[in-house]
């Protein structure tokens, strides 16, 4: 069935194809405050922009903002909006602190805004603008709204103002601590969670299978050397502390970074410097061995090269001359001059080795400094990669990272390095491989790091754990934190309040309503009609037609617009043949104004019309929109199922119970016959063997056999029969 793209006065035509689950889910955001949890890659955008078509279309003097934490997540929903909203260009902005505050004020006079919440609570302050101009307020990476970010002050600050205030949250994951997720619902005033995944059945068609792998890799005897004297040094460190006042340390020889931090408090107690350095001595160390376990030999040189720079700090030197961390130190310098790296190094080039013509791969790190040296490795093997990296202190500028992702979709490279920022939001090109260079205890996290594939083809995510480090504590905390995340939102989800329907009251169980096929790719707001109005609707990809409503009866609805299209490219009279072959009974409904069917004559018009009713005996049903048409459709599956007592059957081909239908069915099979060709044959020449056994002259007086079809006819007729090769 051709791709259905959305129909809305405020969006381009034809240039957003429909997807159910997202309709759906746009449809629940226009009558409640409501926060979306959709992971990365299912079309987070298009749903914010399908609520903003609807509420221009309510509320044409008001305004819409939607908010973005960064720069280039804002510029990305706003080139996405520019694209597919209907509006004048100047009528959508992008409005950030680059602006300055005269360009600033004159954009928030605009219908639609694209903003920072930095930026807007500044401006608010300001008197630049007015929350109560505002018909929605939608927050992109709705997370983050806890404790004093910005969101919340706008969104404590728009309840307040607007009696109506209408506010929708979206994120991709949802963190597993529940305080923080009610703390995000309060700050918002969202009434309720609803949660899509690619579990979910409206989600399943427009999903692609992601593979999902964990390979744990040894540690070489070297980086376990190193990393012994570095433990070794911290026992002693955490022996000398535990001596030196009321302290008790559990696990001295494997103590968690967690362990240490936690120690802070009672060391502050102590007052005694020696016991506050052999603290912050064992951090420093701790961080500097998870460096070494999972990231690589040039991480762990490079921190300890910045600690050997600083002109001071607690403990500095005492550290960098304790015999065991220079030996340690030393150790690595010498690897790294003999060019030996990580083993995760050598198993990542032969992932990317393995990456097909013009696919492309992201690898996720941690830290900024294995992005710089898994980079370098990489660049001098000859791969084509770049690197994305956050703006701080000598970082990409947001201008270069928008450039870097723009430049990855272009096909100017193959593989992208990045840090946290390339996890949150931003559109990076669909990637059919990524690589987790290290494991991260988040789930919000994870699930981000895996949407980056799996969205139009088959997907492969790899996860790379060192043996016996952190990474592996990571594997564990992640798969848990994960399950709890989804134990806490399946909690806090409330049932969504539907509407009655207009049988509701005639009604008295489910056996009396009339149950409805409808179409994967229908739109939801026409099935949410269906079901106001009494039917049971189940969804399904149904190979011809768009509603089933009893086993006679099969619905296809088309547009104007539709309509005129399958007539100039002959989709139509295929589909009226596969609707005849499989159903007794087709209907065609045509949707709206006949102003929108341009493209062809009146005649032309009226005569395909005229052949829809008269060769193919298709009814047809005139329709001002998804109201109307759910009535029609309710009314023929209620006449059908309840008055007439028949069943609703999903079938491929029409049961063939007269020898005439298998007659017809057997002539259609030619190429170019279809089911009203093969009946003005076999009227014409009464038997199959007549039609096989007819010259060109004969077949060409049948109506709608010419030259090229009856030379067809006979060349099949007459050719022997040769057995295909394949």
């Amino acid at each position: 069935m051709a791709a259905r793209f959305i129909e809305h006065d405020n969006v381009t035509p034809e240039s957003l194809q429909v997807r159910s689950y997202q309709v759906d889910l746009a449809a629940i955001c226009y009558n409640e405050n409501i926060l979306l949890v959709v992971p990365t890659g299912l079309g987070k955008t298009a749903i914010a922009l399908l609520v903003v078509a609807e509420y221009l279309k309510n509320h044409p003097d008001k305004k819409c903002l939607l908010l973005a934490p960064t720069r280039p997540l804002c510029h990305q929903h706003y080139n996405f909006f520019q694209k597919h909203l209907l509006l004048d260009e100047d009528k959508i902005q992008v409005l950030t602190g680059k602006d300055p505050m005269n360009v600033r004020k004159k954009k928030w006079e605009q219908q639609v805004i694209c903003a920072t919440p930095q930026i807007t609570v500044g401006d608010l302050k300001r008197g630049l603008l007015d929350l109560e101009n505002f018909s929605i307020l939608i927050f992109d990476e709705a997370h983050r709204a806890v404790g004093e970010y910005a969101y919340c002050h706008i969104g404590r600050n728009y309840k307040k103002i607007s009696s109506k205030a209408r506010m929708v949250g979206l994120t991709a994951s949802l963190p597993d601590d529940e305080t923080r997720i009610k703390e995000m619902l309060t700050n918002l005033s969202f009434d309720r969670i609803e949660f899509r995944d690619e579990l979910s059945e409206d989600v399943k068609p427009y999903v692609q299978k992601t593979k999902l792998e964990w390979k744990k890799i040894p540690l070489p005897p070297l980086l376990l050397d190193i990393r012994s004297k570095l433990k070794n040094s911290i026992t002693i460190r955490l022996k000398r502390l535990e001596g030196s006042g009321n302290v008790r340390i559990k696990n001295k020889n494997n103590i968690s970074m967690k362990n240490l931090l936690d120690l802070r408090t009672e060391v502050e107690k102590l007052d005694d410097s020696q016991a506050k350095s052999d603290l912050i001595s064992s951090i420093r160390l701790s961080h500097a061995i998870n460096l070494l376990e999972t990231q690589s030999i040039q991480s762990f040189l490079k921190f300890f090269d910045r600690l050997s720079k600083r002109y001071s700090g607690v403990g500095l030197r005492q550290l960098l001359e304790d015999p065991q961390v220079k030996s340690a130190y030393e150790s690595a310098r010498g690897a790294s001059l003999l060019g030996v790296e990580h083993p995760k190094i050598d198993e990542l080039k032969i992932l990317l080795k393995s990456l097909g013509k013009h696919e492309k791969a992201i690898v996720f790190t941690g830290y900024r400094d294995s992005v710089d040296s898994i980079y370098t490795n990489l660049a001098s093997n000859k791969f084509r990669v770049r690197f994305l990296i956050g703006k701080s202190g000598k970082g990409q500028r947001q201008n270069e990272q928008v450039k870097t992702i723009e430049d990855m979709n272009a096909g100017l490279f193959d593989i992208l390095v990045a840090t946290q920022v390339g996890e949150e939001g931003l559109d990076i090109s669909e990637c059919s491989l990524v690589v987790f260079y290290d494991n991260v205890p988040s789930a919000v996290r994870f699930v981000q790091r895996r949407g980056r594939t799996g969205r139009e083809a088959p997907g492969r995510v790899v996860v790379l754990i060192a043996q016996g480090t952190r990474d592996e504590i990571y594997y564990w905390v992640g798969r848990r934190k994960m399950k709890s995340g989804r134990q806490i939102v399946a909690k806090m989800q409330k049932p969504k309040q539907v509407s009655k329907g207009l049988m509701d009251n005639y009604v008295e169980s489910s056996k009396n309503l009339p149950l409805v096929y409808v179409d994967a790719r229908e739109s939801l707001l026409l099935v949410d009609e269906l079901k106001k109005r009494g039917c049971r609707v189940d969804v399904q990809t149904l190979i011809v037609g768009d509603f089933i409503v009893s086993k006679d009866v099969i619905i296809e609805r088309k547009t104007g617009e539709d309509f005129v299209k399958s007539v100039i490219d002959g989709r139509l009279f295929k589909q009226l043949v596969a609707m005849r072959e499989t159903y007794s009974r087709p209907v065609l409904i045509l949707e709206g104004e006949r102003k929108r069917a341009t493209g062809i004559g009146n005649a032309s018009l009226f005569g395909a019309l005229a052949s829809v009713v008269s060769d193919f005996d298709v009814s047809i049903f005139m329709s001002s929109g998804h109201e109307e048409t759910s009535q029609i459709i309710f009314h023929i599956a209620r006449r059908e199922q309840i008055e007439k007592k028949k069943k609703v059957i999903i079938r491929n081909r029409k049961t063939l119970r007269h020898i005439s239908d298998t007659q017809k069915y057997v002539v259609s099979g030619l190429p170019g016959v279809n089911t009203v060709l093969a009946e003005r044959l076999l009227i014409e020449l009464k038997t199959i063997s007549s039609i096989f056994g007819a010259n060109e002259t004969e077949l060409k007086q049948v109506e709608g056999v010419g030259e090229k079809l009856a030379k067809n006819i006979k060349d099949i007729a007459k050719k022997e029969y040769e057995p295909s090769s394949d």
